[in-house]
């Protein structure tokens, strides 16, 4: 059976938009083009050999940890956060933070979460909790919507199962870009030409920083962590945040192996983005600064390492040309406001085309992602009739 709502996306923003729909009782399934939740929260799992042995340690790639600076009250925000802390999928994170945070992490008012299983916890908890079927390994390619609903293809054919091939609603919250079909695994974009001239204006203005993830894995009984702080940001060079990325997600005692987590700045992201194979110069350059900057580690002799690059790492330009904001904070009172968050990418009598997540959103972090997923549920409400979504149920 067709389900009314079709996700293109198992990162916050789609595992959030998908535990709000199936609580209002609609059906729901999601497609996902990698092997597993998380989009920028991404999460690596080191190994020695194939998926069968066993796991020496996690690093997180992406998203390092959440911050909020909404009140504990908040009604929306508030029960989100106490259910993912009941359920231990963030815990606080106390660590010392060093250097100038350029995200706005500083002030009395923030909070900041970590995720001892990985950030990719996050959105896998939300997936779980709504039940909902998931696609893995699907890229899609084109929508078709008609008066009778929308028809989706694939780049892969059989990867697509029938149930998936056809949907009421769509939304779509991978990068812009990729919705604009100017990528990789961007989509064939036949759909937007019924999007207004409005709205494809409003996307082409979206712009992306790029960066390089490094992480580097230790023999905990050989090398030990000299430094006092957790995380810390530099503001120059081609190193701009290096964590101990094994304690700021609590300790993770179980894994033999010590993971370090490093982010190059934007610079070298962009310097390099065109280069077919980009890493190991990124590499070289990094651990050639490393070995400069922080020498007390012996980054050459790792245990082994892994090169992740974020082409699409945080929205430097959103849509419409508005700049996100990194202190934004979700108003008390917007819950029912219906500006902003998501976008509507075409519409017929019996077929709705969505865009959300970050690049839609006041802000590019957690929080915006959730704020997005929030205004889709409302417009799906709209769409269909239902109740609001509520505060998420404890």
């Amino acid at each position: 059976m067709a389900p009314q709502v079709l996700i293109v996306g198992a990162g916050v923003t789609g595992s959030v938009l998908a535990m709000l729909a199936k609580d209002m009782g609609l059906s729901v399934r999601v497609l996902e083009k990698s092997r597993g939740a998380g989009g920028r929260m991404a999460t690596h799992t080191f190994r020695r050999g194939d998926r069968s042995s066993p796991v020496l340690a996690h690093a997180d790639l992406g998203a390092q940890y959440v911050t909020t600076r909404s009140s504990p009250e908040h009604p929306f925000l508030g029960p989100l956060y106490k259910r993912l802390t009941d359920a231990g999928v963030l815990i606080p994170f106390t660590g010392e933070v060093a250097g100038a945070n350029p995200y706005g992490g500083a002030g009395p008012e923030v909070r900041h979460f970590a995720a001892p299983m990985g950030m990719r916890s996050i959105a896998e908890y939300f997936l779980q909790s709504s039940s909902v079927p998931i696609d893995w390994g699907v890229a899609v390619e084109d929508l078709s919507p008609s008066d009778s609903g929308v028809a989706v293809s694939a780049q892969v054919p059989e990867t697509l199962s029938e149930e998936a091939a056809t949907a009421n609603v769509v939304v779509l919250t991978q990068p812009v870009q990729q919705v604009l079909g100017a990528t990789k695994f961007g989509l064939r974009g036949t759909f937007l030409k019924h999007t207004s001239e409005e709205v494809m204006a409003g996307l082409k203005k979206v712009e992306y920083s790029s960066r390089f993830a490094v992480a580097y894995f230790f023999d905990k009984s050989k090398v030990s962590w000299p430094f006092s702080w957790t995380c810390k940001y530099f503001d120059k060079g081609d190193v701009r945040y290096v964590a101990h990325d094994t304690a700021r997600r609590g300790g993770a005692s179980e894994e033999p192996l010590m993971a370090v987590l490093v982010h190059s700045g934007v610079p070298l992201g962009m310097k390099l983005n065109d280069e077919e194979d980009p890493f190991p110069t990124a590499a070289a350059r990094m651990q050639s600064e490393l070995e400069e900057k922080l020498p007390e580690l012996p980054w050459a002799t790792a245990e082994g390492s892994k090169v992740h690059k974020w082409k699409y790492s945080q929205v430097y330009i959103g849509y419409g040309g508005n700049k996100p904001s990194p202190s934004w904070v979700w108003p008390v009172g917007a819950e029912t406001s219906s500006s902003g968050g998501c976008v509507e990418l075409f519409r017929a009598d019996g077929s709705l085309g969505l865009l959300c997540g970050d690049a839609v959103a006041p802000a590019s972090n957690f929080e915006g992602c959730v704020y997005s997923a929030y205004k889709a549920a409302e417009m799906l409400r709209a769409h269909f009739g239902k109740c609001a979504p509520t505060p998420v149920a404890l």
